[in-house]
């Protein structure tokens, strides 16, 4: 019996409801510690046609929620998780970006063909490995088609930060020369940074003078628009 093929960077057994990508020959989960996570891809798009409008409800709290509002209340791993009760959304945030109608159609048909592909290739588990160029083919797909959507989600994401205080706009007292990426989370767009990736190490003065200064860890690209956001940021 073929054994069911799992993540080589958590040995879980993939489910047909992670979200998955390519790793060079390897196929692994997107986040380890939240596999069924929103793709880049799909939060790109949210940024893109889904800001300003209701996404999701939470049946728990009876409460509509704007994607506005869930990424301005809860960063990093509670990003897709109601901001009062802290319940998984993932599933309301998914069914409401792949029915929008004020997704173009084009954009649409794209993320559902690549979240099916996903979906394919966990379920023939005994083909994961050898289609998963299929998976990476179609996933480029639709980051071609996103590229020049992802820039500017990502700054609207510090924007939102800034005015949250979750990324600092002054008191940062020294910044490190870049570097690999060291598995840390960018803390303005909540990826890793991979051994791939530049990775800049800011550091941030504490209010006071006794406390340590506290690092931070963003990728190069995302170091570049902080910058430009905070040196214009204007606290209210």
């Amino acid at each position: 019996m073929t054994p069911e093929p799992a993540c080589p960077r958590c040995s879980r057994v993939f489910s047909p409801e992670d979200t998955i990508e390519r790793d060079r020959d390897r196929v692994v989960h997107v986040d380890c510690l939240l596999p069924r996570r929103l793709s880049l891809e799909e939060r790109v798009v949210l940024f893109e046609y889904c800001w300003d409008h209701s996404v999701v409800e939470c049946v728990s709290c009876s409460r509509v929620f704007r994607q506005e509002e869930l990424f301005a209340s809860l960063f990093g791993d509670g990003m897709d998780r109601c901001p009062k009760c802290r319940k998984d959304l993932t599933d309301g945030i998914r069914t409401h970006l792949y029915s929008c109608a004020m997704l173009p159609a084009a954009v649409r048909r794209r993320a559902q063909e690549t979240r099916a592909a996903a979906q394919r290739l966990v379920k023939q588990s005994n083909q994961l490995y050898d289609r998963a160029d299929v998976l990476l083919r179609e996933a480029e797909v639709l980051r071609d088609a996103l590229k020049r959507s992802a820039p500017k989600a990502v700054r609207r994401l510090i924007q939102v930060k800034l005015r949250d205080g979750s990324l600092p706009y002054e008191k940062v007292s020294a910044i490190l020369p870049g570097r690999r990426g060291d598995g840390s989370r960018c803390r303005a767009c909540d990826r890793v940074i991979t051994n791939r990736s530049l990775m800049i190490v800011v550091a941030e003065r504490a209010a006071q003078l006794s406390i340590e200064e506290t690092p931070f860890q963003l990728h190069g690209g995302c170091f570049d628009l902080w910058n430009e956001e905070r040196q214009r940021f204007k606290p209210r």
